[in-house]
């Protein structure tokens, strides 16, 4: 029953999940993180983090358990392993895969290097999370209770509570991005740290409730697991507002001699932009879109690597990455290549 179950719950849960997926990374409206990392952070979530959170919940639940001379099926026991193994563990996984693209820095690859670039990859490592976990749990209860049992399961798990993991580990993200923009050495230490103690507590809140109070609980997690949903959406809505501002701030500085007026303001919007790629796209082929699309982000890139520069940073690697994207720009405006209409 429990191969049924699972097989279902691949089937039902993977959708949603992906759905997810999507709607977060679509958030990332001027400079999309690459598929790739995306993946890796996705994985990592799904795999390494739900097996190494999962082992090392259940050795420091052993350890207690022999410590203190009770029996794993105490509901004292259980309490604890979902209150407090739980989200350290589990949060801790989850996070090393935050801080391992955080580090991708110290090799050139600058990809984390803001708040929501941050809140993104955590909360993309936290979906991974979600499809494994809610899997596993969906089968468990299929094999137990049957069709009915796995429905509701599936509803509250991945329906209602489904962006539960994601804004638990955004948090973390949202400390590493909020340290890559800082030059203090306080924040950058501070602000992931942060990051990881609000994680744990909402996981440690989210598991808390319904294990110590019941069906209240359970009703008092979901009401606060929805505003803290609500919260993350304004969070990524108030970052994309503000990675516009840097956008246009950076660029004004350009128009008249890299870039023409109307491209700018055409890449400044947060939805025409794409509409525009893809009647491209559809009217006059891949090879038209793919030209619009590349100037498109080279310029996005350009106004954020000249924000790292105001924000103080120098480098070799920071002036061939300028240098780079305004030759980009400059060899599309003279093969004709314009993004304004």
């Amino acid at each position: 029953m429990f191969i049924v179950g699972f097989l279902l719950g691949i089937l039902f849960v993977t959708p949603l999940v992906v759905l997810y997926v999507l709607f977060v990374r679509w958030c990332d409206r001027f400079e999309p993180e690459p598929w790739w990392l995306i993946a890796c952070a996705f994985f990592w979530g799904a795999i390494f983090a739900t097996v190494a959170g999962g082992l090392s919940s259940g050795i420091a639940q052993s350890i207690y358990v022999s410590v203190f001379d009770l029996s794993p099926q105490d509901a004292d026991v259980e309490a604890v392993s979902a209150t407090v193994f739980a989200p350290i563990f589990e949060e801790g996984a989850k996070g090393l895969g935050v801080s391992l693209i955080a580090a991708l820095a110290l090799i050139g690859m600058k990809e984390l290097d803001g708040p929501l670039d941050g809140a993104i990859y955590g909360g993309i490592v936290g979906l991974g999370f979600t499809l494994t976990e809610d899997i596993l749990y969906v089968a468990n209860q299929f094999a137990k209770e049957g069709l009915g049992g796995f429905v509701v399961l599936l509803f509250l798990r991945t329906v209602v509570l489904g962006l539960s993991h994601c804004t638990f580990t955004a948090c973390t993200g949202l400390g590493f991005g909020i340290a890559a923009e800082s030059r203090s050495t306080a924040v950058k230490f501070l602000a992931p740290v942060g990051g990881f103690v609000c994680a744990m507590a909402m996981h440690a809140m989210h598991n808390g409730l319904p294990t110590y109070f019941g069906e209240g609980g359970l009703v008092a997690m979901i009401l606060i697991s929805w505003g803290i949903d609500l919260s993350f959406f304004f969070l990524l809505g108030a970052l994309v507002v503000r990675d516009r501002r840097i956008l246009v701030q950076e660029l004004s500085s350009e128009v008249g001699h890299l870039i023409h007026p109307l491209e700018l303001t055409l890449v400044s919007t947060y939805i025409t932009i794409s509409f525009r790629n893809w009647s491209a796209l559809l009217s006059r082929g891949f090879g038209a879109f793919r030209l619009r699309r590349k100037k498109q982000l080279a310029i996005v890139e350009l106004a954020f690597v000249k924000s790292r520069r105001r924000r103080g940073e120098v480098g070799a690697d920071l002036d061939r990455k300028e240098a780079q994207l305004r030759h980009e720009i400059a060899f599309a405006n003279r093969s004709g290549v314009f993004i304004g209409t």
